[in-house]
């Protein structure tokens, strides 16, 4: 069996820029390490380069030097994933400005990845938007969601 995939979506990313609360800096440093290939694989795509690359210049270049150091796997969106992230609008389960967060997820989705690692609480990790995003995938023929976590419940799955 190999190692799970974990979808790191620029928020987990932008919690290791200057001035972030030390707490959520920890438990993301955790994560990178146990993120080491053998136990699982990071993933990001396109999209979480595009969103650094809208910080300021200290915040993106002290991010990226995390992501180079990281070495995660870079995906490329897709067609398919364009639409998926679109039906999610369409269907309400994220409103039209929250473009970026519905292509984490269908990325995520479309990559067949094991889990996607979230601080964003309001529009990825909630239990509802959770099940949402599944009915949204079944319904475009996607029978597997990744399961949507924070890091700190992300660190726990690669611990036991």
């Amino acid at each position: 069996m190999s190692e799970p995939a974990f979808y790191l979506e620029t928020s987990v990313w932008g919690s290791l820029a200057p001035r972030q609360p030390r707490d959520r800096k920890q438990v993301v440093h955790r994560l990178l390490r146990l993120l080491d290939g053998v136990l699982g694989q990071c993933v990001i795509s396109d999209v979480v380069l595009a969103e650094i690359k809208q910080a300021s210049q200290v915040d993106a270049d002290e991010i990226l030097q995390h992501i180079d150091r990281a070495q995660p796997s870079v995906h490329s969106i897709s067609e398919k994933m364009e639409s998926l992230a679109q039906a999610y609008i369409e269907a309400g389960v994220l409103p039209k400005n929250r473009e970026a967060d519905a292509l984490h997820v269908a990325a995520a989705t479309c990559l067949q990845l094991d889990y996607l690692v979230s601080w964003n609480h309001r529009h990825m990790t909630r239990p509802t938007k959770r099940l949402q995003y599944e009915s949204v995938n079944q319904l475009h023929d996607y029978p597997k969601t990744p399961m949507i976590c924070n890091p700190f419940e992300a660190c726990d799955e690669l611990r036991y």
